[in-house]
């Protein structure tokens, strides 16, 4: 799903006011035609209403309850989508990674069987081969390193995708359970404004400001999806430099331990190797999380070349050459994801959070008015059953004052989605993070597009065009056939014709046959 879909359709939700939504489904109600200071209007062709004590107090009970929900909990349904979205990618990650671990195991297996066959050969065989069988041997234990190696990191990225989709799984059912609740409510708060207010809105204030605070939800559920995201992928990418930092230290360290300590000396490559393999799943997952933007670092090549590289690194630490190749692979990848998580932080920093500032304030001073109506028109209905002297309270539920910006920033950003070693665990965020690029240096920023996806209303105009051209093939296509059919008919009728005159000459030249046997008879 591009970004602004799951948002939107989640964003209903928080439109429904802080007080009510004075009207229930839309397929039940029209529009009531009332100024914004009367009481309400007659039923039109709505459901009758129901005013009595009992109604409202379930009414009030109902928002007390949606208050509590909001406040603890205030994006829980665009939330869920997300890390629904999330789960499913990495499923189908999982899966992938299956599929590929058992293909490497069948290889791995395939390459100790050959070096198997060259341990044992035959008397005669090793007579006349010998010569062969060192070079031999050195090549096909070198493919069965490599195997091995393939193997190993394919394991612990199998291994490591499951473990982050597990977690995602808990984070879904503990969603769906707050979210589950929330629906209920919201459910129940409808078939009660459905009873209160007889179908129709509680005035056309009322019905106004709710459309214009449906908008600048819609609006700001869209920017935070893209935060959603962005920060996720950024927080990826900062465990992906930790590791490329450590991953590169153990490398330069490596050519210092002396040959005979071997234990030490793979120890090291090994946890190098970890690193890079974290790295690389984290850096996957930031292009996987922003998978309609275009990264101007760490692109899929480059990530694919350290891939390439990592498998390699046992083979690697033997050579001083292919060592120092190696690390400077390592060292390059290292400033370019330093790089992209600087890019990060300016696409956050100056858009994302500069556009979710000025929606959020927007969404209070609405909302406000909104609610401010509503209370009106609530206390009105009130006091039509206890009488004009009622003075009753009623929960304003969760206000953009309450709303703390940064910890909204970072709703549902979690870790659960990140590929981890035991050596970047106790770091610091940006723990040894190569020196900022300068502006000049910097790429240029995205899109407003690629940063927070394509509009609704955008979605709806691709739609459209694709009915349009859909239309116009379908009616090329339609005249297509016709043409053809009606060549078709025109050769039919010819080869008929054709026919037809083809059995008249049969038929005159047989006449005339007849009659010259007939003359030729007589004479």
């Amino acid at each position: 799903m591009g970004c602004g879909q799951s948002a939107e359709a989640a964003a209903a939700y928080s439109n429904r006011g802080s007080i009510a939504t004075l009207k229930p489904l839309p397929q039940q109600h029209d529009v009531g035609n009332s100024g914004s200071g009367s009481d309400g209007p007659e039923p039109a062709n709505g459901t009758e209403p129901v005013v009595d004590k009992a109604t409202l107090e379930e009414y009030l009970q109902v928002e007390k309850e949606l208050g509590e929900a909001r406040r603890a909990d205030p994006q829980v349904l665009s939330q869920l989508e997300m890390k629904k979205e999330a789960l499913q990618k990495m499923t189908q990650k999982v899966e992938q990674l299956e599929r590929h671990y058992a293909d490497l195991e069948a290889l791995a297996e395939k390459e100790k069987a050959d070096v198997d066959q060259l341990e044992r050969p035959d008397v005669k065989k090793f007579l006349i081969e010998q010569g062969k069988l060192d070079a031999r041997m050195s090549k096909e234990q070198e493919e069965y390193l490599e195997a091995l190696q393939k193997k190993e990191i394919a394991k612990q990225e199998r291994d490591e995708a499951i473990r982050q989709k597990e977690n995602i799984q808990r984070e879904v059912e503990q969603l769906q359970n707050k979210a589950s609740r929330l629906q209920n409510l919201l459910t129940k708060q409808d078939a009660l404004l459905g009873k209160i207010f007889g179908g129709e809105y509680g005035s056309e204030l009322e019905n106004k400001l709710e459309q214009e605070l449906d908008a600048l939800e819609a609006h700001k559920a869209r920017i935070m999806e893209a935060n959603y995201k962005w920060r996720q992928a950024q927080m990826m990418m900062e465990f992906a430099c930790r590791q490329l930092a450590v991953a590169v230290q153990k490398w330069q360290d490596l050519p210092e331990v002396p040959q005979t300590s071997l234990e030490v000396r793979y120890t090291m490559a090994a946890e190098a190797r970890n690193n890079l393999v974290a790295a690389s799943q984290n850096i996957e997952g930031a292009h996987r999380t922003l998978s309609h933007v275009e990264f101007p670092y760490c692109n899929p090549d480059e990530v694919e070349t350290l891939n390439k590289a990592t498998s390699y690194v046992f083979t690697d630490m033997q050579s001083e050459e292919r060592h120092a190749h190696a690390g400077q692979c390592y060292d390059i990848t290292h400033k370019r994801a330093a790089a992209l998580l600087q890019w990060f932080d300016q696409v956050l920093n100056t858009t994302i959070m500069e556009d979710l500032a000025k929606v959020n304030l927007m969404v209070k001073e609405t909302s406000q008015k909104l609610r401010q109506e509503r209370v009106r028109l609530i206390k009105l209905k009130a006091q039509e059953v206890w009488g004009a002297d009622v003075d009753i309270e009623i929960d304003s539920g969760v206000s953009a004052d309450d709303e703390d910006l940064n910890a909204m920033l970072m709703e549902g950003v979690s870790d659960s989605e990140v590929a981890k070693t035991d050596e970047t665990q106790g770091d610091s965020p940006r723990a040894k993070t190569p020196p900022p690029l300068t502006a000049e240096e910097m790429a240029p920023l995205p899109t407003s597009e690629a940063i927070f996806g394509k509009s609704y209303e955008q979605l709806q105009e691709d739609l459209e065009q694709m009915r349009t051209e859909l239309e116009s093939d379908m009616n090329y296509f339609q005249q297509e056939q016709d043409r053809q059919a009606e060549r078709a008919r025109g050769d039919l009728q010819a080869k008929l014709n054709a026919r037809r005159r083809n059995r008249a000459m049969r038929s005159l030249e047989e006449k005339q046959r007849q009659e010259l046997a007939e003359g030729a008879v007589l004479s």
